[in-house]
């Protein structure tokens, strides 16, 4: 009874003095559990031990590539977990790709990383119909196989001044390879011309080969890979040539 008096005593002088119970009890459990929150975010990111750096990429097209996926273009929040380093490949038409390291204990929180030019890029332009393509071309009649040799032969010196073959009979010609080299890759274009025999119409198959090498790897034949663009200044003059004899 006596106990009873007593809070009963409390409870009033706190509704004297404009206290709510069930507010304070509201308020307090409030606090706790933003205390726990805050406490286990802590802990959450001391146990997992993650960082969040910015990845920026000039030109603002570049993929952003990771662990051969790509997770970006331009720019990319990377979230970094228990590796020490994170791999970064790099790439967008027209530059160099780059790969690159992003350390976890860099204090930086954002990189910016610039891609260079590729001049060679910027020499040519894209043909997939026609760089390393074999083209059919059906001779016009008012050309004889004389005349339309001595076409051939004159288009290819002027352009390809070194000749490996120069077969009239089996009308086949191929040039030696022309090198142009660039800040970072080296290209290599020739051209083969090839009678087809047994067809009703004189008819020829001119293929243009198009490589290129990193200049990284050398001018080794195992270095070049076969590429899907072609130097301006052969592109033009490839297409005047089979315009004048079909």
């Amino acid at each position: 009874m006596k106990r009873r008096f007593l809070k009963s005593k409390m409870e009033a002088r706190d509704h004297s003095n404009g206290a709510n119970p069930k507010s304070y009890t509201s308020r307090r459990n409030f606090f706790i559990l933003a205390l726990l929150l805050f406490c286990g975010m802590t802990a959450n990111a001391q146990l997992f031990g993650k960082k969040v750096k910015t990845i920026n990429v000039v030109p603002d097209n570049a993929k952003i590539i990771i662990g051969g996926t790509e997770v970006g273009t331009g720019t990319y929040e990377l979230t970094m977990g228990k590796p020490d380093y994170v791999l970064i490949k790099l790439s967008a038409p027209g530059h160099i790709d780059k790969t690159v390291k992003v350390y976890k204990s860099d204090k930086s929180n954002s990189h910016t990383f610039k891609l260079e030019i590729d001049d060679s890029y910027a020499a040519s332009e894209s043909s997939s119909d026609l760089a390393n393509k074999p083209m059919r071309i059906v001779v016009r009649k008012d050309l004889t196989a004389d005349a339309l040799w001595k076409r051939l032969m004159s288009y290819t010196s002027d352009q390809f001044p070194n000749l490996e073959i120069t077969d009239k009979s089996a009308g086949w010609i191929r040039s030696s390879w022309e090198i142009q080299s660039f800040a970072y890759a080296t290209v290599r274009t020739r051209i083969e011309i090839k009678e087809i025999p047994g067809m009703d119409d004189l008819t020829y198959k001119i293929t243009l080969q198009s490589e290129y090498a990193w200049n990284s790897c050398g001018l080794d034949d195992q270095c070049f890979r076969q590429w899907d663009r072609v130097l301006k200044r052969y592109k033009q003059s490839i297409e005047d040539l089979m315009n004048s004899v079909k």
